[in-house]
């Protein structure tokens, strides 16, 4: 229902001549940059889970730092291939309300019920909000740069 508030899901043609296992080992790469662990590996897809609290002291401003979960995947069709992605920001999303939480009872405090939810979502929205924001242009442009090799 509200999946696309957590999840990041994009796609990226694929040169006719490229194979699919080399865009997947690019992909790997990237995912290896990204300080991400493939969990598992097909002919045709990878995935990774990765805990936040995994990354707690490493460096934040890694594109993929707040997903948690991501799956590529080649798909073919009579167009030609493309390399499709999903990825899943649940724990980011859980970490930035509960800093909302805690803005809301200073709000609360200050200006009432409205100012507690004012407070709230100010707070989630520059927190989480900022972190989509920065995703939805970083992850495309080094997924794209990693499976063209520019």
């Amino acid at each position: 229902m509200l999946h696309f508030v957590w999840h990041l899901r994009g796609s990226i043609p694929l040169d006719g001549r490229d194979r699919s296992v080399a865009a997947l080992d690019r992909v790997e790469q990237l995912l290896e940059r990204q300080r991400k662990i493939v969990s598992e590996r097909g002919s045709d897809y990878l995935v990774f889970e990765d805990p936040p609290w995994r990354h707690l002291f490493s460096p934040n401003w890694l594109a993929m730092v707040m997903y948690d979960q991501g799956r590529f995947w080649i798909e073919r069709s009579l167009d030609g291939q493309r390399l499709r992605y999903d990825l899943r920001s649940v724990h980011g999303m859980v970490f930035c309300l509960f800093g909302a939480l805690m803005f809301f009872f200073v709000g609360l405090a200050d200006g009432g019920l409205l100012g507690g939810m004012k407070y709230a979502f100010g707070v989630f929205a520059w927190l989480y909000g900022m972190n989509v924001a920065l995703a939805l242009v970083r992850i495309p442009n080094a997924v794209r740069k990693a499976v063209t090799n520019d």
